[in-house]
């Protein structure tokens, strides 16, 4: 199997939007300089090379697309690159709010071979919450007004970012129910970890989400599935349980490389936005990895909650993401209550709902899940 490091610049620490759950960092008017991309796709490349493993190129920011024409030159510069020492080729994504994707850029994402990811919280309602333009506007009609655009692209490779907080949780189904009816692709859960959660907001989500569960079985059974990535992972964690291919496991330190504005280097995108925290850091493209950080931050990951050692679940759920502990608890190795609670509900949710679908040997589930049967 070939492993990829990726490479994520963040072009910018400004953004379109004013997020309310943002953990990006204070939004201003701060963009990284070509230099610092240069030394910093340089810097990915050799370690690719060193590791060999292949590398992926990812557009983070703010919004990344405020800095387009940084973002063309960075992509033009890496395919000029000889990576024919690589395992593979280098591949390219972005995650956008969307408010600047026009006609000519999608086109020339698709061209280039982007992977898109795009945040969008569901329906108008959910979406607004949360998501808005300085002036306290939501930014809705505008995000639809793309994936109407996105209909003309049906191979674009997209995926939607669906972010579920304590304040727009109440929407979850109707969001979920918006996307499907709008977009054809894939829909990602994000759950704001960074926010707290009570007994009451959670219990709020519990019932939404078991209403996602209840539209997706319809789904199914209708042939238009939807494409829920969190049902899909849950699915595919229990069928890779005692096989040689790998469930999904933290590699926090070791294949991801995020370089920020100023061109310090972190362990997760997620995790920029914390830049005064020293200990998060692990060198910067001047001087380069600082191979004692990275070994701290590779000691640290993993999972140290006593309950979890003995929990049946643990091989399929998120308890060992050093960035999802540290958003959630506050430590790389402490699995929060929420977090918990949270990947219960998916993993057993998605479990009922494989079983109904797998006793009725239904097509399209059996064609996503058991195509060789």
């Amino acid at each position: 199997m070939i492993r990829n490091i990726t490479l994520t610049l963040c072009l910018t620490q400004n953004c379109t939007l004013r997020c309310r759950y943002c953990y990006a960092g204070r939004k201003q008017p701060r963009s990284m300089t070509w230099e610092t991309a240069e030394a910093a796709m340089q810097l990915g490349l050799a370690e690719a090379r060193r590791t060999g493993d292949a590398l992926d190129l990812s557009f983070f920011g703010g919004e990344p697309l405020l800095e387009w024409e940084l973002l063309r030159r960075c992509t033009e510069w890496m395919q000029a690159q000889d990576v024919s020492d690589l395992p593979g080729p280098v591949r390219f994504g972005v995650t956008t709010n969307c408010t600047l994707l026009t006609s000519d850029k999608i086109e020339w994402l698709e061209a280039h071979d982007f992977k898109v990811g795009l945040s969008v919280d569901g329906s108008p309602g959910m979406h607004n919450i949360n998501r808005r333009f300085p002036d306290g506007s939501g930014s809705h009609d505008t995000v639809a007004h793309v994936l109407e655009l996105l209909r003309d692209h049906p191979k674009f490779r997209t995926t939607v970012i669906c972010v579920v907080t304590p304040n727009n949780a109440h929407l979850l189904a109707e969001g979920i129910e918006w996307l499907h009816d709008h977009y054809r692709g894939e829909i990602g859960l994000n759950f704001d970890y960074w926010s707290p959660w009570d007994d009451q907001t959670f219990a709020v989500l519990q019932e939404q989400y078991g209403l996602v569960m209840q539209f997706l079985l319809a789904s199914y059974r209708s042939g238009h599935p939807l494409l829920l990535d969190n049902f899909e992972d849950k699915v595919r964690s229990h069928l890779c349980e005692g096989t040689d291919e790998p469930c999904k496991s933290c590699r926090i330190g070791e294949q991801e490389i995020a370089v920020s504005v100023s061109g310090s280097l972190f362990p997760c995108s997620r995790l920029v936005g914390q830049s005064e925290e020293e200990a998060i850091r692990f060198g910067d493209v001047q001087r380069g990895i600082d191979r004692s950080a990275q070994l701290r931050l590779i000691a640290a990951r993993g999972n140290r909650t006593p309950a979890c050692a003995v929990c049946k679940l643990r091989h399929r759920c998120l308890n060992s993401c050093g960035c999802t502990n540290m958003a959630s608890s506050g430590q790389w190795d402490q699995v929060s209550p929420f977090l918990c609670n949270c990947e219960k509900m998916c993993i057993h949710s998605a479990d009922a709902v494989a079983e109904i679908l797998y006793a009725e040997r239904n097509s399209a589930f059996m064609a996503r899940f058991y195509p060789d049967t």
